[in-house]
């Protein structure tokens, strides 16, 4: 256990801040964003706004992973519960597994999304090819209900993690 509390507390905060501006964030663009644009927006002007905002969301997402990280460790460590980085021998151990397994995809598909989808559907907006707009638009919706659920389950994961 880290001893110091003020250290324990600005770990936590930061830890805590860092996942309300990722899956928050996440959590905001599935149930107003992506409906609202969808709603609103031609299919050109959809996809050259949703280009600008994922540039800046990308900084945000790419900032609160490195916070996670650099928190987690630490505070992983910290942990009485904590056994070895990769341990199953108790249900806090295998509940903090399963979790970072799914941080572990969820990172991958915001990259996935930020580096490659969302600038293919801006070279394709722009180009006026709107079959293959409307096609990735429609996989974009898709990924961002997984990455939705994954972060809901993330969440509910550190909450059980607190109770093991």
């Amino acid at each position: 256990m880290i001893h110091n509390p003020i250290l324990q507390t600005s770990l936590d905060f930061l830890h805590l801040m860092a996942t309300i501006a990722w899956i928050g964030g996440m959590v905001f663009n599935f149930l107003v964003v992506l409906p609202t644009v969808s709603k609103t927006l031609e299919p050109v002007t959809a996809a050259k706004f949703m280009s600008v905002l994922m540039r800046r969301v990308r900084v945000v997402v790419y900032v609160s992973l490195a916070v996670l990280f650099i928190t987690g460790i630490p505070m992983k460590i910290a942990n009485e519960n904590y056994v070895w980085i990769i341990s199953f021998e108790n249900s806090w151990q295998i509940a903090g597994f399963i979790k970072h397994v799914f941080v572990a995809v969820l990172a991958f598909l915001a990259l996935y999304s930020f580096e490659i989808l969302t600038p293919k559907l801006a070279r394709l907006a722009q180009a006026g090819k709107m079959d293959e707009v409307g096609k990735l638009r429609i996989f974009q919706k898709k990924l961002a209900a997984v990455s939705f659920l994954m972060g809901i389950i993330i969440v509910l994961l550190s909450a059980l993690m607190n109770y093991l």
